[in-house]
């Protein structure tokens, strides 16, 4: 087994259902990395929500059971590679942290995945129901959950897609074309390399979708995080090599 092997061998799309009982919480994911230094280790995190209650809930268990959300979706864990590699890019482009989460919470959450088909294809400006999310998730788990439960899903799920930016409204809802910084491309490219993508192939996937990133723009995508020092990339002719070396990996 190679070193790069190693970095993705244990990595699996999510069949986590968080966001059938509640959002992915990117408010309370940016207050715990605002109060947890980059260094910190996984014990940190939980302690940080659990015993020193960062977070402000009234309850213990209410502290637990919030911090349990956040690991599911997010890891909180310097040794996973798609938490450090997102800590990283977090610290580096403020204005991607939302993109940036969503990316994680979409690896890790298949609801929140099913999901987004009511949104993936709809032009700015469209409307989005929560029952038009509803119904994308009851494509995929219809016949997995009840009645009530497909509703809240849609609901919650449609507060997750506004929290990262794709839709914006409260009971009415709107999509809203994202803008796909280098560092959000950077660690979706990532994603890629992890689930065993190579050369362009690391943005071929699902999370480029996240990122709103056009047919045929991939290579201009991956070169502007080139340049902003995020992620290296080799062209030579038909051949693309794309490396993290600052996170391990190398594709």
């Amino acid at each position: 087994m190679t070193s790069s092997d190693a970095v993705h061998s244990d990595f699996a799309l999510g069949t986590l259902r968080t966001t059938a009982s509640h959002t992915i919480g990117i408010p309370h994911l940016t207050e715990l990395l605002r109060e947890v230094p980059a260094a910190a280790t996984a014990e940190h995190y939980r302690d940080a929500v659990v015993e020193g209650n960062v977070l402000g809930r009234p309850t213990h268990a209410g502290r637990q059971r919030t911090f349990r959300h956040l690991r599911e979706l997010y890891f909180l864990d310097p040794d996973r590679p798609e938490f450090a590699a997102l800590r990283r890019y977090w610290d580096i482009d403020p204005s991607s942290r939302p993109i940036l989460a969503g990316l994680l919470a979409f690896t890790r959450d298949e609801v929140l995945r099913a999901s987004f088909a009511a949104i993936a294809d709809l032009p700015a400006g469209s409307s989005v129901t929560s029952a038009d999310l509803t119904a994308a998730i009851a494509a995929q788990f219809g016949n997995e959950m009840s009645e009530s439960t497909l509703g809240k899903t849609g609901r919650n799920t449609g507060a997750c897609w506004t929290q990262t930016g794709h839709l914006a409204g409260r009971a009415k809802k709107v999509r809203i074309e994202v803008e796909a910084h280098p560092a959000a491309v950077a660690y979706a490219a990532y994603l890629g390399h992890l689930a065993g993508g190579r050369g362009l192939g690391v943005l071929d996937n699902p999370w480029s979708q996240i990122l709103g990133i056009a047919p045929g723009r991939t290579l201009e995508a991956l070169r502007d995080a080139h340049t902003q020092g995020l992620l290296d990339l080799l062209v030579a002719g038909n051949v693309v090599d794309v490396s993290f070396p600052s996170l391990g990996g190398a594709a």
